[in-house]
């Protein structure tokens, strides 16, 4: 039999930053806390959910800005053809919803000059907004008008409000 040798080994640190958060209470609570050790590692925590918060912030604006208690409210954009009533994707933001609307027309082929414009349907600025194609020189074979794309706003709600607008 071969004799087998035990070594103590120190603990990992942890790979989780939760498991990180949870180990610095527990080694603090036990009294063993290293704060030479532990305060980089947190700093090192910190700067993880900074750049996460960044990220969430890029892709849903003001999603760091909720309130406690409050309902929470996003709104996201969906590209959608108005004639077929065809959606064509769900974005976090109205300039992709606009871009995706503008790439179908583009690929069918505009006349040279032809100007592509989006015109909301009212002045505010959840409003529905229309593509619309407006052509240079007053050609009369070609008529300024509506291509069928949309970018239509879509609020989405964490909570059932029985008491808001249907």
């Amino acid at each position: 039999m071969t004799p087998t040798t035990l070594t103590r080994m120190a603990p990992a640190a942890p790979t989780d930053r939760s498991d990180l958060v949870h180990d610095i209470r527990l080694r603090n609570a036990d009294g063993t806390s290293n704060p030479t050790q532990d305060v980089p590692q947190l700093l090192a925590h910190i700067e993880m959910l900074e750049q996460r918060l960044v990220a969430a912030e890029a892709v849903f604006p003001d999603i760091t800005q909720l309130t406690p208690g409050e309902p929470v409210e996003l709104t996201i954009y969906r590209a959608e053809y108005e004639h077929g009533q065809l959606p064509l994707g769900l974005y976090t933001n109205c300039g992709a919803a606009r871009a995706h609307g503008e790439a179908l027309p583009s690929r069918e082929g505009l006349p040279t000059g032809a100007i592509l414009t989006w015109i909301p349907d009212f002045g505010d600025a959840e409003a529905i907004e229309e593509l619309a194609v407006f052509y240079p020189g007053g050609d009369d074979e070609k008529e300024d008008s509506s291509t069928g794309y949309l970018a239509t706003p879509i609020t989405l709600t964490a909570v059932y409000d029985s008491e808001a607008e249907e």
